[in-house]
């Protein structure tokens, strides 16, 4: 029972670690960015009473984050410690190719992207037909 007590005052006087709110995150990042609303909004894919709404959520969810993040440039990741660790930006040899070399780079990485996508679906379709035919 003595045990019992002791336990019970020391969980009482451990502090819960604070919730962090999101959406005042958002909001003071998007402040200090001294950018319009709207256009940020519209850039991360969203419309103004949807940022509106975003700000307001406290446990504001990742992947919103992260397109207000990529709009803004900014990583979450500073301020939100729990934040997943996504790719925030597409790899270099995909972005503005600044000679033909490295043009011909990236057109041979999405052409085997493509490839394989489309060889995923493939098969894909075949599964699907065949549990199909399989249950007639």
């Amino acid at each position: 029972m003595y045990f019992f007590i002791l336990f019970c005052c020391f969980l009482w006087g451990v502090q819960k670690r604070k919730k962090i709110d999101r959406g005042s995150i958002l909001a003071a990042v998007v402040a200090a960015s001294g950018l319009k609303v709207t256009d940020i909004a519209k850039k991360a894919g969203y419309s103004r009473s949807s940022y509106y709404k975003h700000i307001e959520d406290p446990d504001l969810q990742f992947h919103i984050l992260l397109k207000y993040g990529k709009a803004l440039n900014y990583d979450f990741r500073k301020d939100i410690e729990d934040m997943p660790d996504y790719q925030v930006e597409e790899p270099t040899s995909l972005q503005n190719p600044t000679n033909l070399q490295e043009a011909l780079k990236a057109l041979r990485i999405l052409n085997d992207r493509y490839i394989d996508l489309l060889e995923r679906y493939t098969l894909l379709l075949e599964e699907n037909f065949r549990k199909l035919l399989n249950k007639k």
